[in-house]
């Protein structure tokens, strides 16, 4: 096991390390309003699906889905089952380990931004992913509100130097930093059509507004988005 894959397993392991909460969650929210329940049955995969909570409520808002979640820590395959949910471990590194033309939904959550070889990654995507099929895609803003002032005021947060420094906070394992334009048009370029941006809240040192995320969302803490699959 590299060093990478070693910090994700233990980084993101909602039993011995869980890190993720999803009290009052305004992504969450925004997410889910970027999915539109269907008719007839479908099927979801959540990549990165940690404990399946957010697979989960996926799976609640569409009604008539079957959801399966992939996730490099097996430590969540007990919790995510629990839910209701198709667990499979899987190294995005090695591509998705799924057929192609599978889904008619992927959900890729915060993903993005840990991956080094994206190209791989999103083609990966767009291949178990159905014709029309949609794509729901999550990633930190590196143009927010907050990132703006800090580093005006050189205090440079949200930065890490490795996968150990700084101890507080913990290092995420970003390697990837994405604009709401830089991250459109690289999909683009890969044949997704964006459908609907958005953003969840606009935070700094204590304040936080989720209605000024929606007048700007170029500010929000996150990029937000809905894309179909043009093949």
């Amino acid at each position: 096991m590299n060093n990478k894959e070693s910090f994700l397993k233990n980084r993101y392991d909602p039993v011995n390390n869980r890190t993720i909460t999803y009290d009052d969650d305004s992504r969450l929210n925004a997410v889910l309003s970027l999915i539109e329940p269907r008719v007839d049955k479908i099927k979801v995969l959540d990549i990165g699906c940690y404990d399946g909570e957010i697979s989960k409520r996926i799976k609640n808002k569409l009604g008539n889905c079957e959801v399966y979640g992939i996730d490099i820590s097996d430590n969540t395959r007990e919790e995510a089952e629990k839910k209701g949910i198709i667990f499979k471990s899987n190294d995005l590194n090695e591509g998705i380990d799924f057929p192609d033309n599978m889904f008619d939904l992927v959900f890729a959550g915060e993903i993005i931004e840990h991956i080094y070889d994206t190209d791989f990654f999103v083609d990966e995507i767009k291949r178990i992913l159905k014709p029309e099929g949609i794509l729901v895609i999550t990633t930190p803003n590196f143009l927010s509100l907050g990132r703006r002032i800090s580093y005006l005021i050189g205090r440079g947060v949200y930065m890490e130097a490795s996968l150990t420094y700084p101890k507080n906070p913990q290092p995420a394992g970003h390697i990837r930093f994405f604009t709401k334009d830089l991250l459109i048009g690289f999909m683009g370029c890969k044949g997704f059509k964006i459908e609907k941006y958005l953003s969840d809240t606009i935070n700094f040192i204590g304040f936080r507004s989720d209605f000024l995320a929606k007048v700007f969302p170029p500010l929000g803490r996150s990029i937000i988005c809905r894309f179909r699959n043009e093949k």
